[in-house]
């Protein structure tokens, strides 16, 4: 469903025609989707991304629909499957594990090269040990949901799972309205739609044996 579609829709839910329903509308779609990207972390959204680094330099802007990362690997320069157009992962890389700021500033000060296993984030910005010139971070985060602005745009959650748009929209309409009940009915909906996309995501991500997890050695 398009985004006319989504608005007509939420508004026979509510049975909402009036100008000022039509002019808060946006306003609307815009808490939705900041509450579907803050739920939201699935396969569908995960995008691979590459930045090329600098020597010398640590801070490193995000991407413009950063939603979080699910992965971070610095690829060496030299390694034998690195392709200019395009890097990959492997032998040769080494994945990065997330460190706060504070505990960043304190390896760095270490001079046993430590430092370069961690990454952080600071104000839209990824931070990571000073790397060789061509060296290639190669991350795959969780890309915001792409905004409906235009009557005719469309996007993946749309396309597959309108309900969660319909029914988010629907609560934000009487919660205007001031209106508990019905609002708490469609909330309700809202967060089972995102829950069904959840549990849909981890069924269809995996396949093969039960996952295991394994501790020092120790499989459970």
């Amino acid at each position: 469903m398009n985004y006319s579609e989504i608005k007509k829709a939420a508004q026979s839910y509510t049975d909402r025609y009036d100008e000022e329903m039509k002019t808060s509308m946006p306003a609307f779609v815009r808490v939705v989707e900041s509450k579907i990207n803050t739920a939201l972390k699935t396969g569908e959204q995960s995008v691979r991304a590459q930045i090329y680094l600098e020597n010398g330099q640590e801070l490193y802007g995000l991407p413009s629909d950063w939603g979080g990362f699910r992965d971070v690997e610095i690829v060496k320069k030299g390694s034998a499957n690195v392709n200019v157009a395009n890097a990959q992962s492997g032998f040769g890389g080494k994945t990065l594990t997330y460190a706060s700021p504070e505990y960043m500033n304190q390896l760095k000060r270490r001079q046993d090269g430590w430092h370069q296993a961690y990454y952080t984030v600071i104000a839209n910005q990824i931070q990571v040990a000073p790397p060789a010139d061509g060296d290639i971070l190669e991350v795959v985060y969780f890309q915001n949901v792409p905004p409906l602005v235009e009557d005719t745009d469309s996007n993946w959650l749309s396309e597959k799972h309108p309900d969660v748009y319909i029914f988010g929209i629907s609560a934000e309409i009487n919660a205007f309205a001031k209106d508990g009940e019905a609002f708490a009915a469609y909330d309700n909906r809202f967060k089972e739609s995102l829950n069904d996309i959840v549990v849909d995501d981890q069924i269809t991500r995996w396949s093969g044996p039960s996952l295991r997890t394994e501790v020092d050695g120790l499989i459970v």
